[in-house]
């Protein structure tokens, strides 16, 4: 046991996981909610249970790939991945670039041509910005018909405002023969870094933050943070609470930690002020007749429709609804300044839904149940390459480690965030041990 003190702000996924490798140095987790789990909550109304849109669990690391397991044994179901694109009028299987089949044929055309393109353009360099980026992995009919208006509508910003350092592992670049086979209607499966997922076979996805907080003994929900004291090493809670430490793992979105930490050079204040993120109006539905849809989830490339994705919990887990019902959740994504108007937000969904044949005429709302995501998707700007790591670094030569998805500032999956919590934890260990 240690005499040092360890405080961990945020009780979301990376923060239990970095209590869970502390657990023998007894930390103390702050969580401004009522219950831990961060975007990883789940949410039980009208015998429906909600996530904070989908949250499903792609496991590529051999250590996560034993503890989820180890902590939760025989908790999951496995997956196949069933994910579409919804354009045109038309259901393409996800990834859209690999299976246009069944798309107005001209536009299967433009696809395979412009990809074909691609492949013989020279490279002089690499691509400046994400819209460029596009262009030249993909050519400009597949550009055209998804990858640049989906990704325009999801971003809510040009394109060339958005560096292409994030999109090796996130977007799958197929080859020529896939592209092919995908326009013939030879469907592609397994592409991407999510073919496979797991999810619980009862109750949300909260039951991972719920099993790795369990070893920690002290975890104090609705507590906010008002200030962060390095140079006296202490946090202070707007109840008026305050908490020494030796040690601070902080899950804390970088703009707002650094607007809490007090004795901090304004330049630094100001650059984590200038990371951007984009925000999610998420919509969960329960709807009173079965078997909606087949799919997992689908993509709305189209601006005509308000939301980018749609995806449908009890093909997850059918124990996610009362029988004979069906629920979906539906993400609208927004600037963070833009305070979305979720009534008329709700009822555009629904009649968008109607238009895309999802739901019938005849179809009632069971149950709604609403969240507005400020921290969503992290932008990769320029800004960002620039002073992202400098921001990081100061906070540990003041004994503070940034973990999480907006703690570290990064398009963290679940899996990326329980390790990012364990390396804050591994880190803090070592000092501990040295000192």
């Amino acid at each position: 046991m240690s005499s040092k003190k360890v405080v961990i702000i945020g009780g979301g996924l990376a923060g239990v996981s970095a209590g869970f490798h502390l657990a023998e140095c007894d930390p103390t987790v702050f969580e401004k909610e009522a219950a831990i789990g961060g975007l990883c909550r789940s949410f039980t109304q009208d015998g429906f249970t909600f996530d904070c849109t989908g949250h499903l669990i792609h496991l590529r690391n051999p250590y996560t790939k034993e503890l989820i397991p180890r902590i939760l044994p025989d908790v999951f179901d496995a997956h196949e991945r069933r994910a579409a694109i919804y354009s045109k009028s038309t259901i393409t299987p996800y990834p859209f670039q690999a299976n246009t089949y069944g798309l107005p044929p001209e536009v299967v055309k433009e696809c395979v041509i412009g990809f074909v393109d691609s492949m013989q353009a020279g490279t002089n360099g690499g691509p400046k910005n994400f819209h460029d980026w596009v262009l030249r992995t993909f050519g400009t009919g597949i550009a055209k018909h998804f990858m640049l208006p989906y990704n325009e509508k999801f971003w809510k910003q040009d394109l060339r405002t958005i560096t292409a350092d994030w999109v090796s592992w996130s977007i799958p670049k197929p080859s020529l023969e896939e592209v092919v086979n995908g326009a013939l209607g030879l469907t592609n499966k397994g592409m991407g870094y999510n073919p496979k997922f797991i999810y619980p076979k009862q109750g949300g996805i909260d039951c991972l933050p719920q099993a790795l907080a369990r070893p920690i003994r002290d975890v104090r929900t609705s507590q906010s943070v008002e200030y962060i004291d390095p140079r006296k090493k202490y946090v202070r809670m707007t109840s008026g609470v305050e908490e020494p430490y030796d040690y601070l793992i902080s899950s804390l979105p970088l703009p707002v930690a650094f607007r809490m930490l007090k004795d901090t050079p304004d330049t630094l204040v100001d650059a984590a002020q200038k990371l951007h993120a984009i925000s999610v109006l998420n919509i969960n539905l329960g709807i009173n007749r079965p078997n909606i849809h087949d799919q997992h989830w689908i993509y709305f490339p189209e601006h005509q429709y308000i939301f980018s994705r749609v995806g449908f919990p009890m093909n997850f887990s059918k124990a996610a609804g009362p029988e004979g019902t069906s629920s979906m959740y539906i993400e609208i994504t927004h600037s963070p300044v833009e305070k979305m108007n979720v009534e008329e937000a709700t009822e555009k969904s629904i009649s968008d839904l109607q238009t895309c044949g999802i739901l019938q005429h005849g179809d009632a709302v069971l149950t709604r149940h609403i969240i507005d995501l400020k921290y969503a998707y992290v932008v990769f700007d320029d800004h960002r390459q620039t002073h992202l790591q400098n921001l990081i670094d100061y906070l540990e030569t003041r004994d503070i480690y940034a973990a999480g998805r907006y703690g570290q500032w990064d398009y963290y999956s679940m899996e990326d965030s329980i390790l990012s919590g364990k390396k804050a934890a591994d880190a803090v260990a070592a000092r501990i041990n040295i000192s």
